[in-house]
């Protein structure tokens, strides 16, 4: 029998990182036994079940799922902080079909079959691999390219956005509007980011799974690995970014985009790593490093702290390095 939260979960406590941010030392790979790596910034901290029914009982917050490819089970959930809640809530996932009917129409998403709907009120972008708007297409066009790649037997997938609404939206109801849809080909690991409260959890009182996250009619199960965390309160103004790398510099824990935006590793920075034999994530920079020299195509996203504003530089809280596939390259636009 399912219930809302309310005994201790079998989700794994992780351990916490130490002590707040000290020094923003030039950014070292997260691995490296530098002495001078200093204790980890904490930027956020492990949680368990019952600590994340606490926290959404107190009032609704924003959070930020990572699930794994092919199903329902998250890998990865965290609680953001208040000011997120205003920013626009998010999808991105694979497509499976999309359709339309003049001036309106839908995608259906591999993330549970979820239909995202879109009208003529809905920008669309393609994906220019720098993080950037990359210009906009027209209704039809934005149609017809995924229909093309759908049918070429590529793996399109697409980031929807949409204006947060004014209470977060019951667990069940599957409706979601985008104002705006962008070609995202390093979606293949799906994501949800939405306000939501402790309606959405759930437990179960005979695991596995250990409970379930509902959202968008979706029955996201929590397991003992699924990493729970919750940003610190002082971190605020993160900056999301996104892009193809143009050079690495493992001795000085450094990642520079080819839009010239540098991204520094710090202590407390997380990498999203590997999740099996064929994943093209990238756990390291060496890893990176190597991918660059056999001529493979990085994209680096996540989000940080600004530290330096011209060249932009960010401190990474976390990043996610990934193969691009060739395909998804060239079916890139060229940069205006």
């Amino acid at each position: 029998m399912a219930q809302i939260v309310r005994t201790p979960s079998r989700v794994a406590h992780g351990a916490s990182a130490a002590l707040l941010l000290t020094l923003l030392l030039a950014g070292c790979d997260q691995r490296s036994t530098d002495p001078g790596l200093g204790t980890p910034a904490q930027f956020s901290r492990a949680i368990s079940l019952p600590d994340l029914h606490t926290q959404l009982t107190s009032g609704p917050a924003r959070v930020d799922v990572r699930v794994m490819p092919g199903g329902l089970i998250a890998r990865r959930i965290e609680i953001k902080g208040a000011d997120e809640m205003k920013r626009p809530e998010e999808i991105r996932s694979r497509v499976t079909a999309i359709s339309a009917s003049g001036d309106h129409g839908t995608v259906t998403l591999a993330l549970g079959g979820l239909q995202v709907g879109f009208t003529a009120s809905t920008t669309f972008r393609p994906d220019d691999g720098k993080g950037e708007d990359g210009g906009s297409m027209a209704l039809a066009d934005f149609v017809a390219r995924v229909q093309a790649e759908l049918a070429a037997g590529s793996h399109p997938a697409v980031k929807a956005q949409r204006s947060p609404p004014t209470q977060p939206q019951a667990p069940g109801d599957a409706a979601f509007t985008a104002t705006q849809l962008k070609l995202d080909h390093e979606a293949d690991h799906p994501v949800i980011k939405l306000n939501i409260t402790a309606d959405n959890l759930i437990t179960n009182q005979t695991p596995p799974p250990d409970g379930w996250l509902k959202v968008l009619g979706l029955m996201i199960e929590l397991r003992s690995d699924t990493k729970l965390r919750e940003e610190m309160p002082d971190i605020e103004g993160e900056h999301e970014f996104e892009g193809f790398v143009q050079s690495v510099d493992a001795t000085a824990g450094t990642v520079t985009l080819k839009n010239g935006t540098v991204i520094r590793i710090v202590a407390g920075t997380e990498i999203e790593g590997k999740e099996g034999e064929s994943d093209e994530h990238l756990a390291s920079l060496a890893d990176v490093q190597a991918a660059l020299t056999a001529g493979k195509t990085v994209k680096a996203e996540g989000e940080g702290l600004v530290t330096t504003a011209t060249p932009l530089t960010i401190d990474a809280i976390e990043i996610e390095f990934a193969v691009e596939e060739a395909d998804e390259v060239h079916a890139l636009p060229p940069t205006p």
